[in-house]
């Protein structure tokens, strides 16, 4: 059974990815008092945390975590997703939540896509590696 419950700093340090995520990029979600989001769980594995950064009244940064887990029952943590940002956007009175999705990552590009973000432009050398990332937005 799948469990959305608040999102608490602490899920951090348990999702299983399996792609690099560095203690640097997890720190990011310490002691942020702008931060509102969920964590998906399935029995006691954290599948997907999602959420946002309030930036100012209207607007968040939004991002998304997958674990390892939650690649494998996709269309699962999409509903979720697209559920949780719709009603984060109510709950906050958001009218834009964008995001920063690396060119390289094709799959999270079509997420962002499924999810109604719409593609902004390229933001070049934007990556900590220096990458090429795509800027995306979806709106109220």
């Amino acid at each position: 059974m799948y469990n959305l419950v608040p999102f608490d700093e602490e899920h951090i340090h348990f999702i299983e990815t399996d792609y690099e995520f560095s203690p640097e990029a997890r720190a990011m979600f310490y002691n942020h008092h702008a931060i509102r989001g969920y964590s998906l769980f399935k029995d006691d594995l954290i599948m997907a945390a999602a959420g946002v950064h309030i930036l100012w009244d209207g607007v968040a940064e939004g991002w998304i975590v997958m674990s390892k887990h939650g690649y494998k029952v996709p269309k699962t943590v999409a509903r979720y997703t697209d559920k949780l940002f719709e009603g984060i956007m109510a709950d906050n009175k958001l009218w834009r939540i964008q995001a920063s999705v690396s060119v390289n990552d094709e799959r999270a590009l079509r997420f962002a896509s499924w999810l109604g973000f719409e593609d902004e432009g390229l933001m070049k050398r934007y990556g900590p590696d220096g990458s090429d990332y795509r800027r995306v937005a979806r709106f109220a």
